[in-house]
């Protein structure tokens, strides 16, 4: 199979872009005219102990979450909104929006956290779940993820481990340690993680902040680093949603017959921390602005009209130094660690705009332009850092020259199983250190099958700063079947899988790990990492089972499967990260 560049490679992505522009995937223009009626910039954007809870712990390191429904008014035009929430046990009446929930962690003590189950029995009309995908139906089965975390296989909140979830009345208990070096400082987010519903509970509400700090990151003003910190560091929480008149948010189904799941997920309002539209109330010197792109499915571009900005950190952490930026491009679920300057900006009123992507990067999401207004004042109440720092305690990006691994997807056996295939591992591509807590050897490449929507994304330890998994070349994958002109690809029925590797696959002694520590698992939709038992460092052709069919609509944010026809060929892509 011949190989293809990097760029090559992500300008299939618009060829595929172009497939999904069919009307299933798109909102109804009488659903999105909903969010044209709603004026802008009314209300302010929560913030941490104003509108967003801060997590009390219930014992030393310990904290007991309570999954449950409540209602809040996201606009000032729409009626009160019913969502589900992680309630610390303070009652959530701190919770201004649908996102109201952090928690404050510190790298090197270790959190022991549960969830308990107190949402409905079963899932109410203005969640369409597709019973086909879920374990147990129409059911409501809840289960916690830590987003970016380095944590054991039962602790992950992963499917595979645990399939059916937690019901009413069910805790989940994990720990979640916290260890340096795999979790330094940086913004996670912890969010539901159940079969077949991920994209419905997520979208229901069910999504917090998870911030770790450390010696350096101190998240005080003045700190070691010399950035703004207190209430000079911002959080910044973007998702897209729809509403109905009611006021309950709205989730399109498709209109192929005997189908609920869609594709993508896309609104016609964009909400900051949980409310539509807010502003922003600033002071004229530095800020700090983590954001977290929350979209279910939509990339972000994010300006602010000549502002000048500084990004100084991403998923992994700090970087080694911040690095000047007009633009922040971020698909769902990644994040930026921003430096902004209002210092030139006094008694102005500002708007963060979103944009379509630059080239290469396509997205099939309707226009979406205006996020926030940000109020400039004319006084600084405390004066903070004046300079940007010329250097930062992160860990500086190191990347080899891509490597041409070979990555094969047989769409199916002669049995009619899909399986994902790697071959070889590359031990060039692992960083100094990365070894577990018992000094095994991580795995080589993780897998993560997508289509489209979520983006790539390096699980524990982390990449390096500024390493992106699409920084490894890889090659066309090519389905096994091939479509016929005009044909178009069926969006409802993803390949068969199976939920279990073959004999072969176990007689190569080919096992899955759990965020590279902790139990064998079996490979999910999540990025995983395949290796030989025993960790050996070799080339070798290992196969893993893709998810179990139930899986086939679950994905963080949209789907795990999808086809397009690019010319004569069927054709998939497995995106690598490490």
């Amino acid at each position: 199979m011949a190989g293809i560049t990097r760029r090559r490679f992500l300008q299939y992505g618009a060829g595929i872009s172009a497939a999904l522009t069919m009307p299933w995937a798109q909102p109804s223009a009488a659903f999105a005219a909903m969010g044209g009626k709603l004026g802008k910039y009314l209300e302010q954007v929560p913030l941490p102990g104003h509108g967003i809870v801060v997590a009390t712990p219930t014992g030393p390191n310990q904290y007991l979450f309570t999954q449950t429904q409540i209602t809040r008014r996201l606009h000032p035009q729409l009626p009160p909104t019913p969502l589900w929430a992680y309630d610390d046990g303070s009652g959530l009446a701190g919770q201004a929006g649908s996102f109201g929930m952090a928690v404050v962690a510190q790298t090197g003590t270790p959190l022991s956290v549960s969830f308990t189950n107190d949402l409905p029995a079963t899932y109410p009309a203005w969640i369409p779940v597709d019973t086909r995908l879920t374990p147990l139906g129409n059911q409501v089965r809840v289960m916690t993820h830590l987003h970016g975390g380095f944590v054991a296989a039962d602790s992950d909140g992963n499917p595979a481990v645990t399939p059916d979830g937690f019901g009413p009345g069910q805790t989940q208990t994990v720990l979640y340690p916290n260890q340096s070096p795999q979790m330094p400082a940086s913004l996670l987010w912890f969010h539901d993680h159940g079969l077949g519903a991920t994209r419905l509970n997520v979208f229901a509400g069910l999504a917090a902040a998870y911030l770790l700090r450390d010696q350096f990151d101190t998240g005080d003003e003045p700190n070691p680093i010399g950035i703004p910190g207190g209430a000079y560091e911002v959080p910044l929480v973007i998702q897209d949603r729809q509403f109905n008149p009611d006021g309950t948010l709205l989730y399109p189904t498709s209109d192929i017959e005997g189908v609920t799941w869609i594709g993508e997920y896309f609104g016609d309002v964009m909400l900051v921390n949980g409310k539509v539209w807010p502003f922003l109330n600033v002071e004229p010197r530095l800020y700090r602005f983590r954001i977290l792109n929350g979209c279910n499915a939509r990339i972000l571009n994010l300006g602010l009209g000549g502002v000048r900005m500084w990004q100084i950190g991403a998923e992994g952490g700090l970087w080694d130094r911040p690095v000047p930026v007009t633009r922040l491009v971020l698909a769902p679920a990644e994040r930026a660690d921003v430096l902004v300057d209002f210092r030139r900006s006094p008694g102005q009123t500002l708007v963060m705009k979103n944009s379509s992507p630059p080239k290469p990067v396509v997205t099939p999401a309707p226009s979406l332009s205006q996020v926030m207004q940000l109020r400039v004042g004319t006084t600084v109440t405390q004066p903070g850092p004046t300079t940007i720092p010329t250097s930062l305690p992160g860990r500086a990006a190191d990347l080899p020259a891509p490597h041409h691994d070979a990555l094969h997807h047989p769409q199916r056996d002669r049995r009619g199983h899909g399986w994902l295939v790697l071959e070889p591992q590359r031990p060039a591509l692992r960083g100094p250190g990365d070894r577990d807590a018992h000094g095994r050897q991580r795995g080589g490449l993780g897998l993560h099958q997508h289509d489209r929507g979520h983006p790539p994304h390096a699980h524990p330890p982390g990449h390096p700063p500024g390493h992106r998994a699409d920084a490894v070349q890889c090659r066309g994958l090519r389905g096994g079947g091939r479509s016929r002109p005009g044909r178009r690809p069926r969006r409802d029925r993803p390949d068969p899988v199976r939920h279990r590797a073959d004999a072969a696959a176990r007689a190569r002694g080919a096992r899955v790990q759990g965020h590279h520590q902790g139990q064998p698992r079996l490979l999910h939709h999540h990025p995983g990492t395949v290796r030989p038992a025993g960790g050996r460092d070799r080339a070798a052709d290992l196969r893993a089972p893709l998810p179990h069919r139930r899986a086939r609509g679950q994905r963080h944010d949209a789907a795990v499967h999808g086809h397009a026809a690019v010319g004569r060929v069927r054709r998939r892509w497995l995106v690598v990260s490490h």
